[in-house]
């Protein structure tokens, strides 16, 4: 028998996008979302076609089918516990949250963009200095057009997603309650990561995930949103508890720009009635620019038989964001840290560097080997 292939492949999945939609059954539950590139409103989408893209991940369902059944399912009761009021969360669900939250991170068409403009950037520097040394104008570069956008890149990087999730495992959870007639939105790229302890820091590595100071969000629901915090630096709520329960608009409004800054071109909400506050909340964050992207020349050195080897170094720096939610307090004794990078673990950091290494060299290696066996 022929195996059915699932054509319109979720980049937010339903098991998410149900808790935002009204109607009982699923399917044929539906959600409002606010078209940003079209600047218009559509009611009553069905989840089922939401945030969705015909063959976005592959066409056999391999990878398809590792989100569905190893990583969606799994997460989807604990986000069902959740909703439902049970909070509290053991380690092994703890664990598959962390694959769901980091996969999710990595597979969205923002995501694939946020990859492309990074690697776009390296190139550019490359040709700018190419294009110097042979005694040309390096600003051409800049006029030139680089599109790094691999096959499958949602799939690899949703795979790196789960591979990355163990450097999540140090962090602690925090449930926020929104008491508020505000609603929380969900956007099409819901998982939003920051680090608020280096927020003036000029460093390469800020963004990175293993750095002290990060912090995740993500909404599962119009009234809850789940953070993941390094818990050495940050107090979130009253240290004891393990949900705090918000009744000022203000940091429902910065949670839910969040999602704004984040977002490609679609952000769902709940309640029709939302859209008034939605559209005003758009105009003031549509411009803001989570992250940019720099190269620059390290070294250029000169060596034998006229060749010259240089250095370039690319990375990711996080905006500045000026509104923090008054439910996050960085402690007194980190506020001087602020000025100096680490890691939250850089022993794990280390591991999880060589075990990238590792895989990076395997899959080098079958490249070869397939290449020979073609020749043969």
């Amino acid at each position: 028998m022929n195996k059915q292939i699932t054509k319109n492949q979720h980049y937010v999945p339903q098991c998410l996008l149900k808790h935002f939609a009204n109607g009982k059954k699923k399917s044929k539950k539906k959600i409002n979302i606010f078209d940003t590139y079209r600047s218009e409103l559509r009611y009553n989408q069905p989840i089922k076609n939401a945030f969705s893209e015909n063959y976005f991940y592959d066409k056999d369902n391999q990878t398809e089918d590792f989100l569905a059944n190893q990583i969606e399912t799994p997460a989807s009761r604990i986000i069902d516990k959740i909703i439902n009021g049970n909070f509290d969360l053991v380690n092994k669900e703890k664990l598959i949250l962390q694959h769901f939250i980091l996969s999710l991170f990595y597979r969205t068409p923002e995501a694939s963009e946020r990859a492309s403009l990074f690697v776009n950037s390296h190139l550019e520097s490359v040709v700018r200095q190419l294009l110097s040394l042979n005694g040309f104008d390096p600003e051409m570069a800049s006029a030139g057009s680089f599109n790094f956008h691999p096959d499958h890149l949602a799939s690899l990087l949703a795979f790196q997603g789960v591979i990355d999730a163990v450097l999540l495992e140090d962090l602690k959870y925090h449930i926020i309650k929104n008491e508020t007639q505000l609603e929380f939105y969900i956007s099409d790229h819901p998982v939003f990561i920051y680090n608020w302890l280096y927020r003036d820091l000029e460093h390469p590595e800020v963004t990175s995930i293993a750095a002290t100071g990060l912090q995740v969000f993500l909404p599962l629901s119009p009234k809850i949103t789940l953070c993941l915090y390094d818990p050495k630096v940050y107090k979130y709520g009253q240290s004891s508890r393990l949900v705090t329960c918000i009744d000022n608009n203000n940091d429902i409004e910065i949670l839910n720009s969040f999602q704004i800054i984040n977002s490609d071109s679609f952000i769902g909400f709940y309640s029709k009635q939302s859209e008034t506050c939605l559209k005003r909340l758009y105009e003031r964050y549509k411009n803001v620019r989570l992250h940019q992207y720099e190269s620059d020349i390290l070294s250029t050195n000169k060596e034998a038989k006229g060749k010259i080897k240089s250095t370039h170094s690319s990375f990711t720096k996080q905006a500045k964001l000026r509104k923090k939610p008054s439910f996050i307090k960085i402690k007194k004794k980190f506020k001087g840290c602020a000025l100096s990078y680490q890691e939250r673990d850089p022993d794990l950091a280390c591991i999880h560097r060589e075990y990238m290494k590792q895989i990076h060299e395997q899959k080098q290696h079958s490249i070869i080997e397939l290449d020979r066996n073609k020749r043969k």
